[in-house]
C-alpha cells in the first residue's frame, strides 16, 4: 500500500478513536469539573507519552520554547473550551464548532500574514459561516452564550495550528504532545483550585456545572474510565502523528473530518444524541467548507 494511503488509514483510525474516547467524557462529567477531568487525564497521558518516546526513540523535550509556549497556550485554551461545553450540547455540534478552525486559519493568515486566499476559499468561508449559524441557531430555545465556546475553541485551535506550521515543523511531535498534556493538566489543576477557593454563584453552577466545579471526591470507577480515555487519546495521537509523517499535511487534513462522523455515531450509539435537521445541515456545510479549503490548498501546493 502506498505511503499516502497508509497515512490516510492511520489518520481516519486515529481520529475515529478520538470520537469514541471523547464520548466517554460524559461518563465522568457529572462527577468532576473540566479542570479536574484534564488534570486526571494528564496524570495517565504523561506516562503514556513518555513510554511512546522511549519506544520510538523520540524526544519529549521541546527545543523551540517560545513558539512552543505560544502554540500550547492556544491549544490548551481550545481544548478546555471544547470539553467544557460537551455536556451542554450534542458532541457532534460541539465538534463542528471546533472544526471551524480551517476557516479561522484562512482569516488569520490573511489578516496577520497578508496571504491571498483566492475566490474558492472565500466561498468556503461564507459556506462555513452559514453552517456555524445553522448549528448555533442563536434564536432557538435553550441557546446560551456557552454554545459559542466551540467556535472560540476553533479560533484558538487555528492560531495553534498556524504557529505549529510556521515555527515548529522540525520539532519532535512527542515534545509538542508532551507540552500540551503537561500544560493542560496544570491549567486544569490551577483552575479547579481557584473554583474551589472562590466558588461561583449557585445559579451559574447550575447552568454549567462541568465548567465551574471545584475539586470533587472521586472513586475507583472514575479512575478506570480516565485510564481508558487517556489510553484512547494517546493511541489516537500516536496514529495521527505517524499518519502526518507518511502523508503531506495538506492532503491528510481532509481525513480529519472523519472525527465528526465518528463522534456523531458514538454519540448516537451511547447517548442517543442526534442533532436536529437544521444543526445537521450546518454540520454538513462546515464539513463542505473544510473540504473546499483543503482541496484549494492542494491545488496551491501542486502548482
Amino acid at each position: 500500500m502506498p505511503a499516502s494511503k497508509r497515512g490516510a488509514v492511520l489518520l481516519v483510525t486515529g481520529i475515529s478513536i478520538f470520537g469514541f474516547s471523547d464520548n466517554l467524557t460524559l461518563l465522568v462529567s457529572d462527577q468532576v469539573g473540566v479542570g479536574q477531568f484534564h488534570f486526571s487525564r494528564s496524570l495517565f497521558a504523561v506516562l503514556m507519552v513518555a513510554l511512546l518516546g522511549r519506544v520510538f526513540g523520540l524526544s519529549v523535550m521541546p527545543r523551540h520554547w517560545k513558539p512552543m509556549l505560544a502554540r500550547t497556550g492556544f491549544m490548551v485554551t481550545s481544548i478546555l473550551l471544547y470539553f467544557s461545553v460537551m455536556p451542554m450540547m450534542p458532541i457532534a455540534e460541539a465538534g463542528a464548532g471546533l472544526f471551524t478552525s480551517p476557516i479561522f486559519v484562512l482569516l488569520f493568515s490573511m489578516i496577520l500574514f497578508k496571504e491571498r486566499i483566492g475566490w474558492r476559499r472565500i466561498i468556503a468561508v461564507l459556506i462555513g459561516t452559514i453552517g456555524v449559524i445553522l448549528v448555533l441557531q442563536p434564536g432557538r430555545d435553550g441557546f446560551a452564550i456557552y454554545h459559542m465556546l466551540p467556535i472560540i475553541a476553533g479560533a484558538s485551535y487555528a492560531m495553534g495550528s498556524i504557529i505549529t506550521y510556521r515555527y515548529l515543523q522540525d520539532e519532535s511531535s512527542l515534545a509538542i504532545l508532551m507540552s500540551f498534556i503537561v500544560s493542560i493538566g496544570l491549567c486544569g489543576a490551577i483552575g479547579t483550585s481557584a473554583l474551589t477557593l472562590f466558588p461561583v454563584s449557585p445559579d451559574l453552577l447550575d447552568q454549567a456545572p462541568f465548567l465551574f466545579r471545584g475539586w470533587q471526591t472521586v472513586d475507583g470507577v472514575f479512575w478506570f474510565w480516565m485510564a481508558i480515555i487517556a489510553a484512547g487519546a494517546c493511541a489516537a495521537l500516536s496514529l495521527m502523528t505517524r499518519a502526518y509523517q507518511l502523508t503531506k499535511t495538506s492532503y491528510a487534513a481532509i481525513y480529519e473530518y472523519a472525527y465528526l462522523i465518528s463522534v456523531g455515531f458514538f454519540g448516537w450509539l451511547f447517548w442517543g444524541a442526534v442533532p436536529n435537521t437544521i444543526s445537521a445541515l450546518g454540520i454538513a456545510l462546515i464539513i463542505a467548507a473544510g473540504v473546499i479549503i483543503v482541496l484549494a490548498q492542494q491545488k496551491m501546493d501542486d502548482a
